[in-house]
Order: structure tokens, then sequence, then C-alpha cells
């Protein structure tokens, strides 16, 4: 009993040590804070312009949420096809060549040949009238070179050139020049002229009936003017004379005559310019 209660009485006084040694440690921090937070003032001559600098607070550290991760959808693969075959070339037939053509052979009925014609129809200068168109016929054959032979009986176009009617027979003419030539079944085109070889018919347009009407007026006319002139009998027959006389003038004086070249008549042809004949090829 006697031991425990010295064990109290040691343990409170070591309690107390304890609690007074904890008292003088708080004392001496709470010394030191105040020397270092209050500087002892000193004093200078000029005033003192200089503040105290603070000490700048810590950041505080920034938090960045955490990044937002867009899930990345794979894009589909392309399908890629097989390239589809490719089919082989047809053959292209190459044609045979043409045979050359075989030159052309041709032959020339030359200027200035001349061939006699025949007439089909007749052709007067009165009745008939510049480019009328008439058709005779070769009597003979023309050849030129190259064997080129244009046969007798081949049909020529003919076309009437000029007329000329007049008061006398040697005035009144009739002229013709040349078209075309067939020949083998080919027309040729052809420039000369045609003349007329053979009679040609001469004759007056107007009747002999109008030549006596016009006699015989300028007899009766004549007559009258004898018998009114006073000269009875003999008067009248002389003026009847004169006047058959003047008649007979005026008659004269107003025939026209026409030159014929009758159907069949023969005519020659002049070739005025080559003839290019296309020959067949042998």
């Amino acid at each position: 009993m006697a031991i425990a209660t010295l064990s109290l009485a040691a343990c409170g006084e070591r309690a107390s040590d304890d609690a007074a040694a904890n008292d003088s440690a708080l004392a001496r921090d709470l010394t030191l804070a105040t020397t270092v937070a209050e500087p002892t003032p000193q004093l200078r001559d000029m005033p003192d312009s200089t503040l105290p600098v603070e000490q700048p607070l810590p950041t505080p550290p920034v938090r960045r949420p955490p990044p937002v991760r867009t899930p990345v959808r794979e894009q589909p693969k392309p399908v890629v096809k097989a390239p589809a075959p490719t089919p082989a070339p047809t053959p292209v037939e190459t044609p045979a060549p043409a045979p050359a053509a075989a030159p052309v052979r041709t032959g020339t009925i030359a200027a200035g040949t001349r061939v006699g014609l025949s007439l089909d129809t007749r052709a007067c200068s009165d009745a008939n009238r510049p480019g009328d168109k008439l058709v005779a016929h070769t009597s003979e054959a023309m050849t030129g070179t190259n064997g080129v032979v244009f046969p007798a009986g081949s049909p020529v176009v003919i076309e009437i050139a000029t007329v000329v009617q007049s008061g006398s027979a040697d005035s009144s003419t009739i002229t013709f020049r040349v078209k075309t030539i067939e020949a083998n079944g080919v027309t040729h085109a052809v420039t000369g002229d045609v003349l007329a070889t053979g009679t040609l018919d001469k004759k007056r347009v107007e009747t002999k009936s109008a030549d006596k009407k016009k006699v015989v007026g300028g007899a009766i006319l004549g007559a009258i003017v004898g018998r009114v002139a006073g000269g009875g009998t003999k008067g009248t027959v002389i003026g009847a004379a004169a006047g058959a006389a003047a008649g007979a003038a005026a008659a004269a004086a107003t025939a026209r005559y026409e030159t014929c070249v009758p159907a069949g008549a023969p005519l020659r042809m002049i070739i005025g310019e080559p003839v290019e004949v296309e020959l067949s090829p042998s």
C-alpha cells in the first residue's frame, strides 16, 4: 500500500515536471516568432520608401479535365473487283487489194475531118428558124487515131444556123452547124459546119394568083385614071397598060423567095475541134 502511494506520488511529480518543461518550450517559441515577425526599427536619415515585398501565394495547380477520346470508326475497305478478262482481239480480215485499173485508151477524130451526111427531113429558109434541130446520118465511116471508127449510118444532130428570106432567088439562103454524133451507142459533142452539096430548091413564096391580082388591079386603076384624064378610048387603053405594068412591078417588088434543102439531100460535115473518144479495154 505504501509502495503504491509512493509510486503515485512519483508519477505526479514527473507529470508536473513534464508540464513545466512544455510550458517553457512554448514560451521560447513564441518569443522567437515575435522577434522574426516584428523587426527592430532602425533610425535613418531618409524615410524608408521600400515596402516590404509580399511573397506571392503559391498558385494552386490547374486541374485539366482528362481528354475526351472520340472513338474512331474504321472506314470499310473498298472492295476491289478483279478486272474483267480482256476479250481476245477479233482478227481483222484485210481485203485483197483491188486489181489496178487498166489505163484508159483514147482515140481522136482530128479537126478538119470531113464526112458526108444525108438529111432526113426537108428544111426551108421560110418555114424554119435558127435553132431548129434536124437529124441526118453519116453516109460514110469516120476514122481517127488508135483505131477509132464512127461507122456509116451514125445519127448526127444538126442545127439551123441562119436563114435569109430575100426578094431574089440567089439572095435566099439557109446554113447549118453540127451539134452531136452518136457512134457505137455513145453520144459525142461535136462542133463544126454543115454545107449543102446538092441542088437546092429556090422558089417564090407568094402564089401566081396573088401576083395576077396585083397586075389586074393595076390595069383597072390605070384605065380609070386614063378615062378621067379625058383620053377617051385610047387614053383608057394606055392607062390600062400603064396600070398593068405598075401592078407587075409591085408584084415583083413584094415577091419573097425561099431556099429549101430537100429530104435525102447530100450534105458535107467539117469537124471544127478534135473529138476525144474513150475506147473499151481490149
